[in-house]
């Protein structure tokens, strides 16, 4: 402090050592010392992160996960050290290797990635010229079209999506990634009717976009999801279920969708090419109508529809495209999401970037209204847990959070690193460490749920959907062809003491030998949850439950508890589902 009051001219000589007096060397002393103090708590940080969430040694994760909970500086942070520790998120695992290049050109990448049904597909990669394991790419995930009947031709269609964006992403500086959407192929049987294929969920392309963000160096914050016909239409899917997943879209010969519930989940920016003439759809309304829907909802939608093409590629405009996407890196940190309900067959997540409900069938408004204020309007849900970051309100003062315009808090919310680091290994993304979580209740009070029903009412259509597209109808009934038998019939019954818009369902008859059978439902039980899911009075009770099941059951099994009332007490039971095999 004394040399920078100084008036004196700083010397800055390389000659001979000046004596400096014991005041001064006692201030360079403490300074070294704090810079060392600092430099080792960043490394010990950055070993903490490394080994909680990208480590592999077993040892080194189970040290990281015991610092979490055990270690006390990590709570209570500054936003200075919430700082320090999102560098080192940003920078990421490292430690990619460089491919090697022939002639000057990478060569075109080819991975195995297994599923989460145990299904291994194949994914091709083309890597720009200058690709560099030192920084972040982006990344244009692109799926073919399809279904295809055969399983001998899928390499061949994911190389032909690399090959369209290759020029384009080359000279932009993309990776472009296609997956050989093996469980896509149709089985037998096909007619006018009946197409039975699988449609490619987003588990299975989250796994997909996770093992390249492994093996190469690919900057979360630039997911772009695009696709021909059928992939097209599975990245609408995607961003509508996982808004905070994608930065854009890019849906081309895309069936597109009129369903105005769903596209309110559509938050991200979205680019669609399409040609009037194509025939391969039910027609050119469909993807016309979202662009309409979704301009008049002030969403970010660029269409551009063509007159003299069909159901192709629009190989010639990828460059204009990647300009477009140049200036929509992902919102990490939306000051307003929004999570409505619908009965399309991939259904919005329950977390929606900052707020996660305890229900699939809640409906969320959720707003920073003031520097430190949250409003949120909520129908069909019990709990919330609300994420906070200080990109969306200033965590060094009080924060404020009214739900259905009843506060639900108002106090102080520490930082965390724990809770960052615990976040953004949860959610796989090292972008996302949000430092403070809430959990709160949803008021049940008469002007509350009056709050959520006036929301659900003005979100609904003020247009009649059109046709569905091919592709979800044959999705459809192939799900509903290997559907379980439930085997279980009852009526909605109100059921004192449950509170709010809850009811229940009154078991008329259980068929034997059925999988409800054989968890141990009986007539004469009240059925008040299923797979920990309330029944809302005006869900349509059974019908709403089959629609969740028809979007969730796969070929592997899994276990549902369901929740009774039963002689005056709650019991609980197990029910296993699955979807079984094709009837022919």
């Amino acid at each position: 402090a004394d040399v920078i009051r100084s008036s004196k001219p700083i010397q800055r000589s390389y000659g001979p050592l000046r004596v400096m007096s014991p005041f001064h060397l006692c201030c360079v002393l403490f300074v070294s010392s704090v810079l060392h103090a600092q430099d080792r708590t960043a490394v010990q940080l950055e070993e903490l992160v490394r080994g909680y969430l990208w480590s592999e040694d077993v040892g080194e994760r189970a040290a990281a996960e015991s610092a979490l909970e055990s270690e006390a500086s990590l709570v209570g942070v500054s936003r200075m050290q919430m700082h320090d520790l999102e560098e080192i998120l940003r920078a990421g695992r490292g430690g990619y290797e460089m491919p090697t290049a022939v002639d000057g050109r990478i060569a075109m990448q080819s991975l195995s990635v297994e599923l989460p049904g145990g299904t291994q597909i194949p994914v091709l990669v083309s890597l720009p010229p200058q690709y560099s394991p030192n920084r972040a790419w982006p990344l244009m995930f692109a799926m073919h079209g399809g279904p295809p009947g055969r399983a001998a031709g899928i390499e061949r269609s994911a190389e032909r999506m690399v090959r369209i964006w290759t020029e384009a992403a080359d000279q932009a500086g993309w990776i472009v990634a296609a997956p050989g959407m093996v469980t896509t192929v149709s089985g037998g049987g096909r007619t006018q009717d009946r197409l039975p294929y699988e449609i490619f969920h987003e588990e299975d392309a989250r796994a997909v976009v996770d093992a390249l963000r492994e093996r190469f160096n690919i900057n979360p914050d630039r997911v772009v999801s695009t696709g021909i016909s059928l992939g097209s239409n599975f990245s609408i899917g995607y961003a509508a279920a996982h808004q905070d997943w994608l930065s854009a879209i890019v849906p081309v010969s895309t069936e597109g969708d009129s369903r105005e519930l769903l596209l309110r989940n559509l938050t991200v920016p979205t680019y669609v090419l399409e040609g009037a003439l194509d025939r391969n759809i039910r027609g050119v309304n469909g993807p016309r109508a979202m662009h309409q829907i979704l301009a008049g909802f002030g969403y970010d939608i660029t269409y551009r529809e063509f007159g003299d093409r069909a159901h192709e590629g629009f190989q010639e405009h990828y460059s204009d495209v990647l300009s477009w996407l140049d200036s929509r890196a992902r919102d990490v940190y939306p000051r307003e999401v929004v999570r409505v309900p619908h009965d399309a067959i991939m259904s919005v997540s329950r977390r929606v970037h900052w707020v996660e409900t305890d229900t699939r069938q809640a409906l969320v408004r959720a707003r920073v209204s003031s520097p430190n204020r949250i409003d949120l309007t909520v129908r069909w849900a019990r709990r919330l847990h609300v994420y906070l970051h200080d990109r969306l309100v200033d965590l060094d003062q009080p924060v404020q959070i009214f739900i259905n315009g009843t506060e639900a808090y108002a106090a102080d919310v520490p930082r965390s690193m724990a809770t960052a680091l615990r976040q953004a290994r949860a959610l796989g993304d090292e972008r996302r460490g949000y430092p403070a979580v809430l959990e709160l209740a949803v008021p049940q009070t008469d002007g509350a749920i009056a709050a959520g029903r006036e929301l659900w009412q003005k979100l609904q259509p003020r247009r009649e959907p059109g046709p569905l597209s091919f592709w979800e109808m044959y999705a459809q009934r192939a799900i509903e062809e290997r559907f379980p038998e439930l085997g279980f019939a009852g009526v909605e019954t109100e059921v004192p003491g449950l509170g709010g818009e809850r009811v229940g369902v009154q078991i008329d008859s259980v068929q034997e030998g059925s999988p409800f059978s054989a968890a141990g439902l009986r007539a004469g039980d009240v059925l008040i949850e299923f797979g920990g899911e309330p029944i809302y009075r005006g869900r349509e009770a059974l019908d709403g439950m089959y629609r969740w099941l028809v979007r969730e059951l796969r070929g592997t099994p899994r276990d549902y508890t369901l929740a009774v009332l039963r002689d005056g007490s709650r019991r609980e039971l197990t029910v296993t589902l699955r979807l079984g095999p094709y009837k022919d």
